[in-house]
C-alpha cells in the first residue's frame, strides 16, 4: 500500500524547494515526473537514470530535494543513501520502489538513521498527486526543522526550579481515558504530567522529564505524580471501580523497598491498590530487571496491578516480560501507526496481542485515533484502548466531567 509520511497542506509554500534530483532507471518516468514536480513549483529538475550518474550529480552540488528509486544501475539506493548523507545531508529525501514495503520501510528506516530528512516513503508506479504531496511535505518540513531547533534551545531548569514545581504544584495531573475495546465503557484513565509555568507556558513532558532525570530528581518526581493519582481515586468514592494508571520509570522502581513504601502510600490514602496500574516505562536496560521483578512481585502481592509500558520499543523487550511477572501489556502507539499502512506490521502486531493474551490478563493499545485504528485492534483481541478517538489528555476537573458523562 502507498504511504506519505505527513499530509500536506492544502496550499503549500513551495519556494523552499528550488531544485530536485530525481535518481530513477525508468525513463518513462521522468518525463512526466518533472513536469509535475515543476508544476508544483520547483525550477529545476534533473534526472540521473544509473548509479553513476547519480554519484556525479550528489557531488557536483547540493540539492533540496531527491527522489530516489531503491532499484538503479550500477548502484542499489541504499548506497546512494550512504553518499546522500556524506555530501547532501540538508536535502529532504523520498525513498520509492516497486519492492516490497518491507524493503522500503527498511531503507527509509535506514536513511533516517543516517540523519537524512526523510518525507516520504513510496510504493511504485507514483501518482501525480502523490509526487504533489512530496514537495509539499517537503515544504513543510522545512518549518518543522526550525520549530525543532527551536524545542532543542529549551532553558535549563536549575534543581531548585523543578523542586520549586513539585512544591509549589506547578506541575499537574492531566488524565488521559481509556475504554474496553468491545464495550465501549470507560475503563479509567493514565495520569500524565503538564508543568503550567508562571510565565503562562504549559511544558509536556519531554520538556522537563529530562532535567528531572539529571538533576536526580525523577524518585521525589514519580512520588508526586503518585499522590496525584491517589488524590484523583480518592476524590471519585469507594463506589467507583475505575483504574488510574500511573507511568514510575524502571530505575526508580528499584527493588521490594520501594514497592512497599508504595503500597504504605495506597494505604494511608484510603485507595484500593485494585484500582492502581504502575505502568513500568522502558528504561533502565536489562541489568535492572531482577530489581525490577522484585518491585512488581511485591506490588502485586499487595494488589497492584502492574502493566510493561511502550512494549516494542526501547528496553521493553521479550526479555523483561519473561523476567518481571507483569499483569498487563500496553503497546505503543508506534507499532499501531506502521499497522495501519502495512501488512507486515499487522502481522507483528498480530502476534503481539496474541502472545500478551496467553502471558498477561489485560493488553491496552495505545494512539487510537479513528474508527478504523479501534476496529483493528478490537479484531486483533485487544482489551483496552487509549487514544485521540477517546480523547486527549484533561485536566482533574474535566476528567470528573468525562465520567459524568460516561455515566
Amino acid at each position: 500500500m502507498n504511504a506519505i509520511a505527513k499530509f500536506a497542506s492544502p496550499q503549500p509554500d513551495t519556494r523552499m524547494i528550488n531544485n530536485a534530483l530525481v535518481v530513477d532507471g525508468n525513463e518513462l518516468q521522468h518525463l512526466p515526473m518533472a513536469k509535475v514536480l515543476r508544476q508544483s513549483g520547483v525550477s529545476e529538475v534533473v534526472s540521473a537514470l544509473d548509479g553513476d550518474r547519480a554519484v556525479a550529480a550528489l557531488r557536483e552540488r547540493s540539492w533540496d530535494l531527491v527522489i530516489l528509486d531503491l532499484d538503479i544501475v550500477d548502484l542499489t539506493g541504499l548506497q546512494v543513501i550512504d553518499l546522500l548523507a556524506e555530501r547532501c545531508k540538508s536535502a529532504r529525501l523520498a525513498v520509492v520502489s516497486s519492492q516490497p514495503s518491507r524493503i522500503l520501510n527498511a531503507a527509509s528506516a535506514y536513511a533516517a538513521h543516517r540523519g537524512l530528512n526523510v518525507v516520504a516513503a513510496l510504493r511504485k508506479p507514483l501518482k501525480p498527486e502523490q509526487i504533489k504531496s512530496i514537495v509539499a511535505v517537503s515544504t513543510e518540513t522545512v518549518a518543522d526543522a526550525r520549530s525543532a531547533a527551536a524545542m532543542s534551545l529549551q532553558p535549563v531548569f536549575s534543581s531548585d526550579e523543578l523542586r520549586g514545581a513539585l512544591l509549589e504544584q506547578q506541575i499537574q495531573a492531566y488524565f488521559q481515558p481509556q475504554h474496553c475495546a468491545i464495550t465501549g465503557l470507560l475503563r479509567g484513565a493514565e495520569v500524565l504530567a503538564r508543568w503550567h509555568r508562571p510565565d503562562g507556558s504549559v511544558l509536556a513532558p519531554a520538556q522537563f522529564l529530562p532535567a528531572f532525570e539529571r538533576a536526580g530528581l525523577l524518585e521525589p518526581f514519580t512520588d508526586y505524580m503518585l499522590s496525584c493519582a491517589f488524590d484523583g481515586i480518592a476524590a471519585e468514592g469507594p463506589g467507583s471501580s475505575l483504574l488510574t494508571a500511573v507511568n514510575v520509570p524502571a530505575r526508580v522502581a528499584a527493588g521490594v523497598h520501594w514497592a512497599q513504601s508504595i503500597a504504605d502510600h495506597a494505604y494511608h490514602a484510603g485507595v484500593d491498590p485494585g484500582r492502581v496500574v504502575i505502568e513500568i516505562t522502558e528504561d533502565g536496560g536489562e541489568l535492572c530487571n531482577p530489581a525490577l521483578a522484585g518491585a512488581v512481585t511485591q506490588l502485586r502481592l499487595r494488589g497492584f496491578n502492574c502493566a510493561i509500558d511502550d512494549f516494542g520499543s526501547g528496553d521493553s523487550s521479550l526479555d523483561r516480560l519473561l523476567q518481571v511477572p507483569f499483569n498487563e501489556l500496553k503497546i505503543n502507539r508506534s507499532m499501531l501507526v506502521e499497522a495501519r499502512e502495512h501488512a507486515h506490521a499487522r502481522c507483528l502486531l498480530a502476534s503481539t496481542i496474541a502472545m500478551a493474551r496467553q502471558m498477561v490478563a489485560t493488553v491496552v493499545v495505545e494512539g487510537v485515533e479513528t474508527y478504523r485504528d479501534l476496529d483493528m485492534v478490537r479484531s486483533l483481541g485487544c482489551h483496552t484502548t487509549q487514544g485521540y478517538l477517546h480523547g486527549q489528555a484533561m485536566p482533574k476537573a474535566d476528567y470528573a466531567r468525562y465520567i459524568a458523562e460516561q455515566r
